[in-house]
């Protein structure tokens, strides 16, 4: 983000960039939501963002729609911490998660296995000391510190009154987990399974708040909290959920393994293809799905376009691509076209747009998405 601008200098105003989110102040929240087609209601487009956030944070196994998320906070940040915070507290009242973890201590009896290096290293001096290694089964796991990570870091940045309640309430059943930093939260893949599955929900919210909090601006003594997400690759990840959820595992995201070119001496490849979404048929063609978050002026832009031309030549098997842009009032460019080819070959481009509006509601929503896709 700080090579990006979240805004740019206008005449007498600031235009907002391609992020959404919020930024709150000590009294105020300003929210920069995604621009729609048509009148919208600035609720509506809160509760459309909000969908899209949750949908896109989940795990690619979900098939179904995330819990129902309070919608009266006043920003995207309480939202979020109220979603985190009902997944938090069905997990902590279940019984949180223990697992054996390895300790390496110094003791005054055996336990586990001793490590003689360590115990020769340590303990030559002092033979009533044994250096072991073992086991031990505790709540002081990688899961439970980072729910207590996010609880603290929250404790910070709410200022909803019963948002901060319920954290109040949940911390003292952390007291004694180890505190991790931020960087270890993020950084480290947390591997679920049936004993742990419980914890899923929660860990994707709170990562996703950990991921996309930023407190590191001040205005003299007033701290700044902004939570922003850059609006395309939130529409890529949004439509690719949409997909997997709507086409199950016949859908790719951003396959691997295509180029451009190759160099006739060596057969060296060039130039990476890796189209957003790719969805294979049962007869095993392909239908490329390139998601863009823009509203075209007249038509499609000539670089999407060539880009769509170049999957459609160079990658095996593409029975059809498809461009998807957000609604646009003016449907004229909404239809089939073929790539001029000097071989005769029809090689098919599809432009559709999808209504973010729909997602609302759900199962309608699903039903429009394979209707314009197939």
């Amino acid at each position: 983000m700080d090579e990006e601008p979240v805004f740019k200098w206008g005449y007498k105003k600031l235009i907002v960039q391609h992020w959404v989110g919020t930024i709150s102040l000590k009294n105020l929240n300003i929210e920069i939501l995604p621009k729609i087609a048509g009148y919208v209601s600035n609720e509506d487009l809160r509760n459309v963002l909000t969908r899209m956030l949750l949908v896109s944070h989940q795990s690619p196994a979900v098939r179904k729609l995330p819990g129902a998320v309070s919608m009266s906070k006043n920003s995207m940040i309480e939202i979020l911490i109220d979603t985190f915070l009902t997944s938090c507290e069905k997990y902590t009242s279940e019984g949180m998660r223990h697992s054996y973890v390895k300790v390496d201590q110094n003791l005054n009896r055996v336990k586990g296995r001793i490590d003689f290096n360590k115990q020769f290293t340590c303990n030559v001096l002092n033979p009533t000391r044994f250096w072991c290694k073992y086991s031990k089964f505790t709540p002081d796991n990688f899961i439970n510190q980072f729910f207590k990570l996010c609880l603290t870091e929250m404790s910070k940045v709410s200022t909803d009154v019963s948002n901060k309640q319920r954290i109040k309430r949940l911390l003292p059943a952390y007291e004694d987990i180890t505190v991790i930093t931020k960087e270890k939260a993020i950084l480290k893949d947390q591997v679920f399974n049936s004993t742990n599955q419980i914890a899923q929900e929660g860990y994707v919210y709170g990562k996703m708040f950990l991921q996309n909090i930023f407190s590191t601006l001040s205005a003299g003594n007033t701290k700044i909290n902004m939570m922003l997400f850059d609006m395309n690759s939130l529409y890529e990840s949004f439509v690719y959920k949409v997909a997997h959820m709507v086409f199950g595992n016949s859908v790719t995201y951003q396959m691997r393994g295509n180029y451009l070119l190759q160099r006739d001496i060596d057969s060296k490849k060039h130039i990476s293809l890796r189209p957003d979404i790719t969805i294979k048929e049962n007869d095993g063609t392909l239908i490329i799905l390139d998601t863009k978050w823009k509203i075209p002026q007249r038509f499609a832009k000539e670089s999407d376009a060539y880009q769509m031309n170049a999957y459609s030549t160079s990658i095996p098997k593409v029975k059809e691509v498809v461009l998807l842009y957000p609604l646009v009032l003016h449907s004229a460019m909404i239809d089939d076209y073929h790539f001029i080819d000097s071989e005769g070959k029809e090689r098919l481009l599809k432009i559709r747009t999808i209504d973010l509006m729909k997602c609302l509601e759900w199962k309608s929503f699903l039903t429009i998405f394979r209707d314009s896709i197939s």
